[in-house]
């Protein structure tokens, strides 16, 4: 088992047989650093625990399955002395609460009922890694500018800055690409995932207002005339309109 605080070091298998499910949650997590697995039935995911030796740092872990259901998943990986310390989240449909305490008093370290934004399942991935001495609170720090990734919450010279989950999510996100120019669809996919409705002016709007609470620092989001927006360690006489 992996235990830098770097998500590349860390292995998560996404378990589901909703290939959809899969794919956007393994997606996500991908987005974030970590490398991912995935399995589509309980046989498959234990099947893909043998063949990683064992080295797989947490698993998401849907309940209602063809064949093996999670349940019994769970219940063979506590049997095994080597696979009785990989931290396991449920995520599934089962709303039932005695289905919540079944899992957790068979062994899984939380449980999250669908659907559930791929932002809280990331929270919950973290916190359970961190609880397993895994990963380390995470933190990015630009300057006077701190941004804690497990708390989603950022400060400038100790101040809180009071950001929404968009506007943290926008400002982490052009952080950790630095100089990097992204269009304002590029925002639009990553950001806002689940938005339908969602316009370009609103990339827009939550600039402007991220600016106005980031202050003269705000010139370190700089637009990029005819693309979009960009993130730069060191500001410069480029525009920051």
């Amino acid at each position: 088992m992996a235990t830098a605080s770097d998500p590349a070091d860390l292995r998560i298998l996404v378990v589901d047989d909703e290939e959809d499910n899969v794919e956007v949650i393994g997606h996500f997590l991908e987005a974030e650093g970590y490398r991912v697995e995935r399995a589509y039935d309980g046989e498959e995911a234990l099947e893909a625990v043998r063949r990683l030796n064992n080295e797989v740092d947490l698993i998401l872990l849907d309940i209602m399955m063809p064949g093996k259901d999670g349940y019994e998943v769970v219940k063979t990986l506590r049997g095994r002395a080597e696979t009785e310390h990989i931290p396991v989240i449920f995520l599934s449909a089962k709303t039932e609460e005695e289905d919540q305490v079944k899992g957790l008093m068979m062994g899984a370290d939380s449980f999250l009922v669908k659907p559930v934004p791929p932002s809280v399942v990331l929270a919950n991935v973290r916190a359970v890694l961190r609880r397993a001495g895994v990963e380390e609170s995470r933190l990015l720090q630009v300057g006077d500018l701190t941004i804690y990734e497990d708390e989603y919450r950022a400060s400038l010279e100790g101040r809180d800055l009071g950001l929404t989950l968009t506007e943290f999510e926008l400002v982490r996100y052009l952080v950790r690409h630095p100089r990097k120019a992204f269009t304002r669809q590029q925002l639009l996919e990553t950001i806002w995932k689940d938005a339908m409705m969602v316009t370009e002016r609103t990339v827009d709007a939550h600039i402007k207002n991220l600016r106005e609470k980031l202050g003269p620092f705000a010139v370190h989001i700089q637009t990029v005339r005819g693309v979009g927006y960009r993130f730069v360690e060191e500001a410069t006489e480029e525009s920051a309109e």
